[in-house]
């Protein structure tokens, strides 16, 4: 069974673009130098991250905006498509749901990128907002090859309440789309205009006002897990993904949700590594008894293939 990343994300690289193409061997011999030295950090906050749950929110939100700055240098230097499909090679994936986050990756490029290599690459586009007539375009964007639509409020700095959500949610209901909700609050005003719009709880009566859509709630809402789980519980339409989250939470939304409600993402290239450390924690749990190898083939790839090729009807089948 083909193992599939269900949330990773690609940039144009700045440096690239500017630095003549004699120069590229060096460029790329002084970025994969560059890996090597964050690795020892990007490890670090990888291990911070799971922990960081515990604290209080104040302190919580100061070490989010110290993660939101680490972050930048590993985008300099890791997150274009050439790098994602060497790490995909490296943590044996074989295939990536590729998020576009427009200004940085806009829908247009990342639709190119994927059509290039359609093997491996699958397209979500992310409508962003001042767009005028939003669902026409999604729709026009479903035509050129997108299989999925992604919501981030908290990026958009727009409330769940938006009309321009409600005519994006309609096209998706038409479609049976999968939509793929950013959750979690995470203190950064470097990356999220409004980061309470990420609270997952928002989000309860998109899940109750449209069944025929198959929810994604990526991050699992990132410090607090439990509550898109509890959510997951209350509703056959929402699933999760993996990203940031460790093995042993991971093992309780299988229980709870169930294994065919968990899809395996890893939020490449964030913090660097997270491809193949996703994976790790998901193969963790199989190794510890917390769930079967049958349950992590599910989440690796199994529950994805069937997401994108058939909808909630046949995710949940």
């Amino acid at each position: 069974m083909s193992t599939i990343d269900f949330h990773v994300h690609v940039f144009p690289n700045p440096i690239e673009m500017a630095v003549p193409k004699e120069l590229g061997s060096y460029l790329d011999l002084a970025r994969r130098m560059a890996r090597q030295i964050l690795e020892p950090a990007d490890q670090r906050m990888h291990q911070l991250q799971v922990w960081m749950r515990h604290l209080p929110e104040p302190a919580r939100a100061g070490l989010d905006q110290l993660g939101g700055l680490t972050a930048l240098p590993r985008l300099l230097v890791e997150s274009t498509p050439t790098d994602l499909l060497e790490a995909m090679d490296s943590a044996g994936v074989d295939q990536a749901v590729v998020i576009a986050h427009p200004p940085f990756a806009s829908n247009e490029w990342v639709l190119e990128v994927c059509r290039d290599h359609a093997e491996r690459l699958v397209p979500v586009v992310n409508v962003a907002r001042g767009t005028d007539s939003p669902g026409r375009k999604l729709e026009d964007y479903l035509e050129q090859g997108a299989r999925a639509l992604k919501i981030h409020a908290a990026a958009d700095g727009e409330g769940p309440d938006s009309p321009r959500y409600r005519e994006l949610l309609e096209v998706a209901r038409a479609r049976k789309l999968p939509v793929i909700l950013h959750t979690g609050c995470i203190h950064n005003r470097l990356f999220y205009k409004q980061p309470e719009f990420g609270r997952v709880e928002a989000f309860a009566p998109w899940f109750e006002a449209y069944p025929e859509i198959p929810f994604v709630l990526a991050h699992m809402n990132f410090h607090e897990p439990q509550k898109a789980i509890e959510l997951g519980e209350l509703h056959a339409n929402v699933m999760v993904d993996t990203s940031w989250q460790p093995p042993e939470m991971i093992g309780e939304a299988i229980h709870r949700l169930g294994a065919r409600r968990v899809l395996f993402g890893s939020d490449w290239p964030f913090v660097g590594g997270n491809l193949a450390i996703g994976k790790k924690r998901i193969e963790e749990g199989v190794a510890s008894g917390a769930y079967s190898q049958e349950d992590a083939d599910l989440v690796l790839g199994g529950n994805a293939m069937k997401l994108l090729l058939g909808g909630v009807d046949a995710a949940m089948a």
